[in-house]
C-alpha cells in the first residue's frame, strides 16, 4: 500500500501487539495479528508523508527468529528509502534495532552505499492500535517524526516519547526503554 505526499518512507510491519486484533473466528479467544495497523494510523498522523507500507511477518515478537530479523535486514538493505519505520512488538524490540545496528545499518558509509546512510526507527505499541486508549498512533506520529528530524544515520528505538541508539537500547523491569551507558 501506498499513502501519497510529501516524503519518502518504508514502513515495515513485524507483527506484534500494535497490529493485535480481536478474535476474528468464532470460539477463538486470543488476539490475532491483523493486517498492518499503521495503515490506519496514517492518516490519522502524517497525511502529507508518502509513505509505502511492507509486511515482513506477522508474529508476536517472542516468536521472532534470527531468520525473520535476516529477513528485516534483507528488506532495509534493499530498499531504496533512506528513512525506514519498523513496527514491532515490545518484547524483543530491542534486540532486532541491535541485530540491524551490528550489522552495519546506520552506521557510517563504511558499510556500503545506501546501508550505513540509513535512518531505521523501531517502534510498537503497549496496546493494540484497535483498542480506543491504545499508545499506537502516539508512537507510530512520534517515530515518523523523529525520523524526519534524525541528521544522523543510525538505528533507534522510539517509544513513549523517548529515543534511543539500537546499539544500546534496553528495556527495563517496569517496561521502560532505556540506554545501557545510562544506566
Amino acid at each position: 500500500m501506498s499513502i501519497q505526499g510529501q516524503g519518502d518512507i518504508l514502513i515495515i510491519q513485524t507483527g506484534g501487539t500494535i497490529d493485535k486484533l480481536y478474535p476474528q473466528h468464532q470460539g477463538a479467544y486470543g488476539f490475532e495479528i491483523g493486517p498492518p495497523a499503521v495503515i490506519n494510523i496514517l492518516p490519522r498522523a502524517a497525511p502529507y508523508l508518502s509513505c509505502t507500507v511492507e509486511s515482513i511477518c506477522t508474529k508476536d515478537s517472542q516468536e521472532i527468529t534470527d531468520a525473520d530479523r535476516e529477513d528485516i535486514l534483507r528488506c532495509v538493505v534493499d530498499a531504496n528509502q533512506q528513512l525506514v519505520l519498523i513496527t514491532h512488538g515490545t518484547d524483543t524490540i530491542c534486540e532486532t534495532a541491535r541485530y540491524l545496528a551490528r550489522a552495519g545499518v546506520g552506521q557510517g558509509k563504511d558499510f556500503g552505499p545506501g546501508v550505513g546512510e540509513k535512518i531505521v526507527v523501531l517502534t510498537g505499541a503497549v496496546k493494540p492500535e484497535c483498542m480506543k486508549d491504545s499508545d499506537a498512533d502516539f508512537n507510530i506520529g512520534f517515530a515518523l517524526g523523529v525520523l524526519q528530524a534524525s541528521t544522523s544515520p543510525g538505528v533507534y528505538v522510539a517509544m513513549e516519547g523517548s529515543i534511543v541508539s539500537g546499539m544500546h537500547v534496553i528495556r527495563n523491569k517496569n517496561g521502560k526503554f532505556l540506554d545501557e551507558r545510562e544506566m
